[in-house]
């Protein structure tokens, strides 16, 4: 591959990390900073779990969630308790796809597409997981406004990260 093969792919990661981290940086509530990480986990078309090599830029909402963004896709992960998840109201992100796994057993899926809350909150009771991991996701091309209203709900909601 080209080194512009390449950039074609990765500046427009390299932006929208940068729209999205300066959107954080001027808030009095959030503390933000991003960096390049790989070994993120995807379904490939089987619905199989595999691991990117490469980097996407990620930025960490320090202490609520960490931004990642794909080339497909942006997602938003954070975490419950056990207990504060089992008795969630979900109501709020009815309109957003997440996914629920386990943070020990992150390849351990309590909830996906086509799943219902009750699914959820049965696999999650009976788990042995102390927490609960969520992947909120997002169009690559969502706005950073909507990304740090989503936050801040996720931060009055009691997520964290």
């Amino acid at each position: 591959m080209e080194t512009d093969d390449l950039n074609r792919v990765y500046y427009p990661l390299y932006i929208k990390a940068n729209e999205i981290l300066h959107r954080f940086i001027p808030s009095s509530i959030f503390e933000a900073e991003y960096g390049w990480y790989n070994g993120h986990y995807n379904r490939d078309k089987d619905g199989e779990y595999k691991m990117d090599y490469f980097p996407i830029p990620v930025v960490s909402v320090k202490g609520y969630c960490d931004i990642e963004i794909g080339t497909e896709r942006i997602t938003v992960s954070a975490k419950l308790r056990r207990e504060k998840a089992l008795t969630f109201s979900f109501d709020e992100f009815e309109h957003i796809p997440f996914e629920a796994y386990g943070v020990d057993d992150y390849l351990s899926d309590f909830y996906s597409a086509g799943m219902t809350l009750s699914q959820l909150r049965g696999n999650i009771e009976k788990s042995g997981e102390k927490e609960i991991g969520f992947s909120f996701v997002f169009d690559r091309n969502s706005d950073s406004d909507l990304l740090f209203n989503f936050v801040n709900l996720l931060r009055r909601r009691r997520f964290y990260y």
